[in-house]
């Protein structure tokens, strides 16, 4: 089985050219180089602020920033993230490719799946990702992420599903196990399929074994995406 490539180069075209993985896989297809920087355009910052008074002499207050990746999920500024990179932040901000920085609400939060529907008003309207049918993914296949951390911030990294998890409570397949060694910071960033379609969102590293993370599936943040815009008043 392949080992991962983490790549961290200005062109994804270079990058694509230059590198030869197995010959199935249609890594050299324009199409697809397309296709992901489609995806890449869905891709933004979110960034949570928390002011705090420091036991110092004299006192002083501090800010503390967090950033993780978001999704656009809804052209009208619904953006999906980890809970755990919002959860009692009192201020919360969403970075769009062009630099504008806009404050969010949270929508929907899941602590037991950890991921967020957050809401911004955009200045214009925003590219949404397209979404994988990720009850059709196997084991052995082969992913693309794009990495947000501050050491892989728009890399490309080449890896595959070593393992489909189920959820506790609906013993479904909610979470895939991906060969890829994450960093801090590439929580909420799109993990792909062969077409550039979301599916999956990184959610954790496993610290225990190298090279072994785990993203929620696409399916279960587009269902509950759906059901939500049903409800929604």
């Amino acid at each position: 089985m392949l080992q991962p490539s983490r790549i961290n180069i200005p062109s994804l075209l270079a990058w694509m050219l230059s590198i030869t993985l197995t010959s199935h896989y249609a890594w050299g297809n324009t199409d697809l180089i397309d296709r992901i920087e489609q995806t890449k355009k869905s891709i933004v910052c979110v960034q949570t602020e928390l002011t705090r008074i420091m036991p110092t002499t004299p006192p002083r207050m501090a800010t503390f920033e967090r950033t993780a990746a978001g999704l656009v999920i809804d052209p009208s500024g619904i953006i999906v993230t980890n809970t755990h990179t919002i959860i009692h932040a009192p201020f919360i901000f969403v970075i769009l490719r062009d630099g504008t920085k806009l404050p969010a609400k949270v929508l929907f939060a899941s602590v037991e799946y950890d991921f967020s529907f957050l809401k911004i008003t955009p200045p214009y309207p925003l590219q949404r990702v397209r979404w994988a049918d990720s009850s059709l993914v196997n084991v052995g296949d082969t992913i693309i992420a794009v990495g947000n951390s501050d050491y892989d911030n728009q890399s490309i990294m080449s890896g595959h599903v070593k393992g489909l998890l189920q959820s506790l409570s609906t013993s479904s397949s909610d979470f895939l196990e991906l060969d890829l060694d994450l960093y801090h910071g590439d929580s909420g960033g799109p993990i792909l399929d062969d077409q550039g379609r979301l599916l999956g969102m990184v959610m954790a590293k496993r610290e225990s074994e190298p090279n072994s993370s785990i993203a929620i599936s696409s399916n279960k943040i587009h269902q509950q995406y759906l059901q939500y815009k049903e409800n929604m008043p």
